[in-house]
């Protein structure tokens, strides 16, 4: 599988090293965890704990460059920023209540996250810190720990009904692998079909998990051969650490271990469709801009790329066309592969969705400035490193670019900052396939096609008739702007 390639750079030396401090033990957050274990329990406490230590490494690097209130503490459109940060990068998770959906990262609180996901007193209890002082470090790593620990109770919940829809009895261990793998199979088509545990019937479910069963996701066979590579691997390493006694690997808790590994590595295995996508759309870029004339995008589908055949309209609230020029609409690559029309699984936490190439180029950047904003030189000595799956490094860049950056650095008092639209416009330019346009907030809003058609009452896919007429305009209309 082609994957994003990384390099590892060294980190500046500057003014903002003491923020790379280990931050306080997490019990020393103000009550926090106190206020959760009344609410959750005392089990629930100690895993939130766990995992939170966990996830510390992995967002340091985005803490230090984000501005801050005083305290060293997150804004709400901060922290919700960074949990969204982090659950791409951990686990290729798009979670409802962290993502932007178009709009400003402080248009929402990410305590409502709760709201949707467990009821009124998680929110109150983040929210009464978010808007009194921001949250710590420590504070958003409860709250990302929080909302990780209860996805983890729903792919519980899902798990048992895979052992009822399978028709096998969770107690009856040791039993046949094939029994184990039935019931595996049934929780992931649940997952990728974003079946909830209480509609899941065997009827429903079970036919789609036979080995040739590739009618409903055209994937299946070789997904179901990864399911059982994954299970073996989990398995032979619980044995190998003496977790996993003779016969245990059918077990309920062998089985929980293999399908948290698969929630965990499905984004990382599925996004070999996501690359492949992109590798058929930069076939038809006009020019290295990392955009796809509309009538070649038809075209395509018109001779069998069923998957670019969305239409105009739809295509415009997903924020994946550009209308610079009406006369020669323009389909952005990125936008298009991460749009919510393309992910590929999911609970009614989050749904699974392509690799955003972009959030690992920054955060390599994060990584080597360590501040909230840099001077441009900073920027490019870095950028020039860093390769994707498509540009390859070290490369120098074209001087119009770094003549951009510079602008966006005059704007700001000779920095530029990391988190702001310019310079995600920047980067844009910089990788035009890997990272997406970053339109004004509110001018579009992703959905996935079925809330769109409910939404708007607008159809999704167009006709063969509309995609002949925009393929059979083209000639003229470029007759035109070139007159």
């Amino acid at each position: 599988r082609a994957a994003l390639a990384v390099v590892v750079l060294a980190p500046r030396a500057d003014a903002h090293a003491f923020l790379r401090a280990r931050p306080p033990p997490l019990s020393s957050s103000d009550g926090l965890l106190d206020e959760l274990e009344r609410a959750l329990g005392a089990a629930r406490r100690a895993d939130i704990e766990e995992r939170a230590r966990g996830m510390e490494a992995a967002v340091l690097p985005t803490f230090r460059t984000l501005p801050k209130l005083p305290g060293d503490r997150l804004s709400p459109g901060g922290a919700r920023y960074m949990l969204h940060r982090l659950f791409a990068s951990r686990r290729n998770w798009y979670v409802r209540g962290f993502d932007n959906g178009g709009d400003a990262w402080d248009a929402a609180s990410p305590s409502t996250a709760f709201q949707v996901h467990s009821g009124g007193q998680l929110e109150g209890i983040f929210e009464s810190r978010l808007a009194s002082e921001g949250l710590s470090l420590n504070e958003t790593l409860a709250l990302a720990a929080t909302l990780e620990s209860l996805a983890h109770e729903d792919d519980m919940a899902r798990l048992d009904a895979a052992y009822r829809v399978a028709n096998v009895d969770p107690d009856a261990a040791p039993m046949q692998d094939d029994r184990a793998e039935d019931v595996i199979d049934a929780y992931m088509v649940m997952y990728l079909t974003r079946t909830a545990a209480g509609e899941a019937t065997p009827e429903r479910i079970m036919p789609k998990t036979a080995p040739e069963a590739d009618d409903w996701f055209g994937y299946w066979p070789a997904t179901r051969e990864w399911i059982r590579e994954t299970r073996q691997a989990v398995v032979a390493k619980e044995g190998d650490r003496g977790g996993t006694a003779d016969g245990d690997g059918t077990s309920r808790a062998a089985t929980a271990r293999v399908v948290d590994e698969l929630t965990q590595r499905y984004g990382w295995y599925s996004d070999q469709e996501c690359l492949d996508l992109k590798r058929r759309l930069a076939v038809l870029e006009e020019g290295g801009t990392g955009r796809v004339p509309l009538h070649s995008f038809y075209g395509a589908a018109l001779h069998g790329s069923y998957e670019f055949s969305e239409t105009r309209g739809y295509l415009g609230q997903i924020g994946a066309l550009d209308e610079s020029d009406a006369a020669s609409p323009k389909v952005i690559i990125p936008n298009y592969v991460l749009a919510p029309s393309n992910c590929m699984a999911g609970t009614r936490f989050y749904s699974v969705c392509c690799i955003n190439e972009c959030e690992g180029v920054l955060g390599q950047i994060e990584r080597h400035v360590g501040a909230p904003e840099a001077l441009p030189g900073a920027i490019v000595e870095v950028v020039e490193r860093i390769p994707s799956s498509t540009v390859a490094a070290p490369r120098s860049l074209h001087a119009a670019l770094i003549e951009r950056l510079e602008g966006v650095a005059a704007q700001h008092g000779g920095r530029v900052p990391l988190h702001g639209r310019l310079f995600a416009q920047w980067l844009h330019n910089a990788y035009p396939r890997e990272c997406p346009y970053p339109h004004l907030s509110g001018t579009i809003s992703p959905m996935d096609s079925a809330t769109y058609e409910s939404a708007t009452g607008g159809r999704t896919i167009a006709s063969v008739a509309e995609m002949r007429d925009v393929c059979a305009r083209a000639p003229e209309e470029a007759a035109a702007a070139g007159a």
